[in-house]
């Protein structure tokens, strides 16, 4: 696949616009390595979401492309790969809507290519926060991700709450949880910093004491007995760490619970996948974890209406993920019916479908009753808490940071 420079060009000569009777939305999901099964069951949900639409919107076909964001090669998602898919679709001339990423962080990488473009992209769920707003633990966020800003505005937009939820959610889950103390750890991927400083300002704002900064720790290291007695020296009745998944993180999670085995362990969705919980040993019973994704029985009405779809075409009933790929398309459809609608007689033109997104007003909608703001981020406020039974996560409860509890 050729890669392409100054993708937006050729089509700001003509506003935007979209020619012919034919749009694609394209849809980037990692369909190799651990996430397969639930990016399987995303994309399903998002052609499910089309069929129920019709395969129509505006006077337009509408035609959905799963592209793999991962590659053997890498044996999960692939950077280079996630730019590919941008690139192919910022090329399309076809091209209305990119529905992507699944982890948090690597809509990073498309974002800056389909913006050159003018082309809407809504991440399923991706919740990292530097996408849309400022964070000083990333310099230049969110404006550096919009090159094209000046011309086109903001072009990304999310179904699912950004990580400043799931910081307040953490806390609140600490809080229920007896934490008194927290450590909170970081490595040297930049990805988790944004959590881990806003964790650190929801924790206090919760009543728990946040022990003093300690150096990133050295993912690579597979000793890791001296930091783990220097943390429960501190004091700390419980540890959270954001970052990557390297061999040295395990490690950590080993040695401390070695080291005190009533140590509570929080870490994000994004770490602990398959292959981290089947290495920890006995610090699986103390790990907590948050995730967008709540338990099925925790969404509104419609969401059985979905499943019910669902179980009948796929035989199964998917995972919780699938519900926020069925909305992004429902809600990309309806931008693009009301975009039609604003354009009249005219042709449909990128600039018309993101500011329909971005005026969205959703209700009713499997996940909820949300608004999309100037920012691109949805009014959603839950979180799921989790823990380890086993070696698999078990939904525990949601967390809804919104509203008071007792």
């Amino acid at each position: 696949m050729l890669l392409i420079a100054g993708c937006g060009g050729g089509r700001e000569k003509d506003g935007g616009a979209v020619p012919g009777s034919r749009l694609t939305i394209y849809s980037s999901m990692p369909l190799e390595g651990p996430d397969h099964d639930i990016s399987v069951d995303v994309v399903r949900a998002e052609r499910l979401a089309l069929r129920e639409h019709g395969g129509r919107a505006g006077r337009y076909a509408i035609q959905l492309v799963s592209l793999d964001a991962a590659t053997p090669k890498a044996g999960e998602w692939d950077p280079a790969q996630i730019s590919k898919n941008a690139r192919r679709a910022a090329k399309d001339p076809d091209t209305i809507a990119y529905v992507g990423e699944l982890h948090s962080g690597s809509s990073a990488i498309s974002i800056p290519l389909l913006n050159e473009a003018g082309i809407l992209e809504v991440s399923p769920l991706d919740t990292a926060m530097e996408l849309t707003t400022r964070t000083m633990a990333i310099a230049g966020s969110p404006l550096k991700y919009y090159p094209n800003l000046a011309k086109v505005g903001r072009t990304f937009a999310r179904v699912v709450p950004n990580d400043r939820v799931q910081a307040d959610a953490l806390a609140l889950y600490m809080r229920q949880e007896g934490v008194g103390r927290l450590a909170i750890l970081t490595d040297d991927d930049t990805n988790g910093l944004p959590l881990a400083a806003t964790l650190k300002a929801s924790a206090k704002a919760a009543g728990i004491t946040v022990v003093p900064d300690e150096d990133p720790i050295d993912a690579h290291a597979m000793d890791q007995t001296q930091r783990a007695a220097k943390i429960a020296a501190t004091g700390a009745d419980a540890v959270f760490f954001v970052g990557s998944t390297r061999p040295g993180v395990v490690q950590l999670w080993r040695a401390l619970n070695l080291q005190e085995p009533s140590l509570q362990l929080y870490a994000p969705g994004a770490v602990v996948d398959a292959p981290f919980v089947a290495a920890i040993g006995n610090a699986r019973a103390q790990t907590r974890v948050t995730r967008a994704p709540l338990g099925l029985s925790d969404y509104p009405p419609a969401s059985r209406r979905f499943l019910a779809s669902f179980r009948s075409v796929y035989g199964y009933t998917p995972a919780p993920e699938a519900l926020y790929g069925y909305e992004a398309i429902r809600a990309v459809l309806d931008a693009i019916d009301r975009g039609q609608a604003t354009a009249g007689d005219r042709a449909l033109t990128h600039p018309d479908v993101v500011r329909a997104f971005f005026r969205t007003q959703a209700r009713g909608t499997v996940l909820g009753d949300y608004a999309i703001d100037r920012s691109g981020d949805t009014g959603l406020h839950r979180f799921g808490a989790y823990r380890v039974v086993g070696r698999a996560l078990r939904f525990v409860r949601p967390l809804d940071p919104g509203r008071p509890t007792g």
